[in-house]
């Protein structure tokens, strides 16, 4: 198996995220002609690393020119050849060290390219680090794998590390084939992205002779045909949404293609046991998230009949104040000390060297990511800002991912695929627990924004769901059309209570990222939030309790053990257990319901 490109599908997820000219000269790469050392001490990064503290706006970024690394490559080849092995082990963590750097490159220029998704330079930038990214990192596995087939296996492999070695030597370098579908995936992506911002703003739909575009729709304009004509905006409503189709639609179907081909070529039937098995690091199959999509229609339909048009939900400019950057920053600081010493010293860090950018420009690319600049061992969190109270809890969100690459960062660029049903657990965990905080963040509206967060994260168990039983269909059925996807869509939506499967298209799902950059990842927020939703009732009795086994949760990390062992250790129920779905939802369903009166 390709393990490498493995984690290159994914990448694009883990790695997104300052607008503004770079300044100052940077680091330099490590194989530089002066190069003499590594210019990391232990580049092997043990779990508790510390980060070299360099400031965001003294990361430098440079065009990439792959030329030195080629050469230490050839030059690590002849230094086995000789049986060198100190040479061989000192070249091999330069090699390492440089692609760390090459690593940095494919975060920066993603930063930028988030803050201005009309930028076609940083686009061309961020694409280009990414393929040169694969081209090096493939290069380097090879070369591992070389190096652990020859006389000095056993050097090396105490060198890197059993379980490194272990994935080298499973390693198939890429076909040309495979390399070819790789690139065409990410400029696909890249294409949905700009499309999709674009098309919002320039699609139109003409209803008896009047043109509309979404943002007529959605003004008064909309609002006073939906009160005199609600077939006529319905009319507007579907055909700009079938022009968006018709635009990012084949965009999807070609993804679909592309990779069904990938996990062909790598010896799997599907794409959804390729990916379970590979990209996630799950220690739970396709059969088991279909158990708990299943639980979950146990009581998603009485969710969407009471609470899902709750007002609530459209209340989410009323929590004040609304807070700015700086805002926000001080709000979050305030409360991370309620999480002990370790999480205060990591806010510190990251807010003196400036390691986010919280982004409410016109072009900034919606939602948010943190990503890790792993030749500085520093996060960094990139946030698009809505202007309501959602910032705060996004922000909460990516702080706990943050705090997780602090203390646990990739032990391996290479090889190492954590649980990402552990990471959100990181994130959602902390975001729920600071949501008991909001009679003091907030002046007024506290309930609204309660509500708003632990709704969503229910809702984040409903529509994991929905997400992952809609795009395992459609990979276990790769040669569907574009209206069979709609159809498809619509259909699953009512088995859960969304419609009541009359609908012949559902077009929503083309505005949900994950389809196109991450497919059937969306289980794992389902099933990290199940954990989270469990800290959020013992928080209720006793809110230190639940600190110290989001603690416990964060201290392991996600490189080691698996979802299910991480959450048995911390005591929380399993969702493979029966019933456990239905009682970790139901006092979360009972609050909701509570907010939801109390404010009628």
């Amino acid at each position: 198996m390709n393990l490498f490109s493995n984690i290159l599908l994914i990448l694009s997820m883990v790695l997104n995220f300052f607008t503004g000219a770079l300044s100052g000269t940077g680091p330099e790469p490590v194989l530089s002609e002066e190069y003499t050392a590594p210019v990391l001490a232990d580049v092997r990064l043990p779990e508790r690393t510390v980060p070299t503290g360099v400031h965001w706006e003294d990361m430098d970024y440079k065009h990439y020119d792959p030329t030195l690394f080629y050469a230490g490559l050839d030059e690590l080849y002849t230094l086995a050849d000789a049986g060198d092995t100190e040479g061989v082990l000192a070249q091999y963590d330069r090699l390492y060290a440089e692609f760390s750097y090459v690593d940095t490159l494919v975060s920066i220029s993603n930063i930028y390219y988030s803050t201005d998704i009309t930028d076609s330079y940083w686009s061309e930038e961020y694409l280009y680090c990414t393929d040169i990214w694969s081209e090096l990192g493939d290069a380097l596995s090879a070369a591992c794998r070389n190096l652990l087939e020859g006389p000095i296996t056993d050097a090396f492999s105490a060198h890197i590390g059993t379980d490194a070695a272990e994935s080298f030597l499973e390693y198939e370098s890429m076909t040309d084939r495979e390399a070819e579908l790789s690139q065409q995936s990410s400029r696909l992506v890249n294409e949905y992205l700009e499309t999709i911002a674009s098309a919002t703003e320039t699609v139109t739909y003409s209803y008896l002779g009047e043109p509309w575009d979404f943002e007529k729709l959605n003004g008064f304009s909309g609002d006073n045909l939906y009160n005199s004509d609600p077939d006529g905006y319905w009319e507007v409503s579907d055909g700009l949404e079938n022009a968006v189709n018709d635009l990012v639609g084949p965009i999807f179907l070609e993804l679909v293609d592309i990779r069904s081909e990938l996990a062909e070529l790598r010896g799997y039937d599907n794409y959804t046991d390729y990916t379970y098995e590979i990209d996630y690091g799950r220690d739970y199959t396709a059969e088991d998230a279909q158990v708990l999509c299943d639980a979950v229609k146990e009581f998603s339909a009485g969710y969407y009949e009471d609470l899902y048009y709750s007002d609530l939900w459209y209340s989410y400019d009323l929590p004040s104040p609304a807070m700015d950057k700086e805002e926000l920053i001080a709000a979050m600081g305030e409360n991370i000390s309620l999480f002990g010493e370790d999480l205060t010293a990591v806010w510190q860090f990251m807010t003196d060297r400036g390691l986010y950018e919280l982004c409410s420009e016109p072009n900034c690319r919606t939602g948010a990511y943190t990503t890790q600049f792993s030749f500085y061992r520093s996060p960094f969190i990139y946030a698009g800002l809505a202007g309501d109270c959602y910032d705060f809890s996004t922000l909460s969100h990516e702080f706990g991912h943050f705090a997780d690459m602090y203390y646990h960062p990739a032990p391996n660029l290479l090889t190492s695929v954590g649980s990402y049903d552990l990471f959100e657990i990181h994130s959602t965990g902390l975001e729920v627990l600071l949501s008991e905080q909001y009679d003091t963040i907030y002046t007024e509206g506290a309930d609204i924004a309660r509500f708003i967060t632990l709704g969503a994260l229910l809702e984040v168990v409903l529509n994991g769901c929905i997400q992952d039983e809609f795009q395992r269909r459609v990979y276990d059925n790769p040669d569907m059309t574009l209206d069979e996807i709609n159809k498809l869509y619509a259909d699953i939506n009512a088995e859960y209570g969304l419609g009541d499967g009359s609908a012949d298209a559902d077009y929503s799902w083309m505005y949900i990222t994950h389809n196109y950059e991450a497919p059937l990842y969306y289980i794992s927020y389902a099933v990290s939030a199940l954990a989270s939703l469990q800290l959020w009732t013992v928080a209720q009795e006793d809110f230190s309790a639940a600190v110290d086994c989001y603690l416990a949760i964060l201290s392991q990390g996600a490189y080691e053990d698996g979802y299910l062992t991480v959450l048995e250790n911390a005591g929380l129920r399993l969702f493979t257990e029966e019933g456990a779905v239905e009682e970790i939802c139901r006092p979360v369903i009972e609050e909701l319901t509570r907010l939801d009166n109390t404010s009628s």
